[in-house]
């Protein structure tokens, strides 16, 4: 995958060496979605004790709108529920808008914007999905 289609238009902040560290790295997991032979998108999230963040999730650009998104990020929380996680967070940028709907579409509700997430370049809307489960008494 290219750049452009993991910080189009930032610096690059996840250079390979970058993205090998974090792939060995305990508190995260990292999940990629292949057609073939081909890397189609991947996903890496942090964990904490009881929340998680969603560090990074990229789709090739002509893979978008068929569900490949969805089912890494799908996939990232059952393992964070698994792991006693209660809430995920992702930050995205401002004028994303439809990385901001694909995440609203599958659950993640806006909390907040800070103005200087992507190094006082542009803002971050900051959003979080509660993945607690509400368990009825039989």
């Amino acid at each position: 995958m290219s750049k452009n289609d993991i910080e189009y238009g930032l610096g690059w902040r996840y250079t390979p060496d970058r993205v090998a560290k974090l792939i060995r790295s305990p508190s995260k997991n990292v999940v990629v979605a292949r057609r073939d032979s081909e890397l189609v998108g991947f996903g890496i999230m942090t964990y904490q004790e009881d929340q998680s963040n969603l560090d990074l999730l990229a789709v090739k650009r002509n893979y978008r709108r068929m569900k490949v998104g969805s089912h890494i990020v799908d996939w990232l929380e059952k393992v964070a529920e698994t792991a006693g996680v209660f809430n995920v967070f992702v930050q995205v940028r401002t004028r994303n808008t439809g990385a901001v709907m694909f995440y609203e579409n599958i659950g993640y509700s806006v909390m907040d914007e800070d103005k200087n997430y992507y190094s006082g370049v542009e803002a971050a809307v900051l959003m979080v999905k509660s993945l607690r489960r509400m368990y009825r008494a039989t």
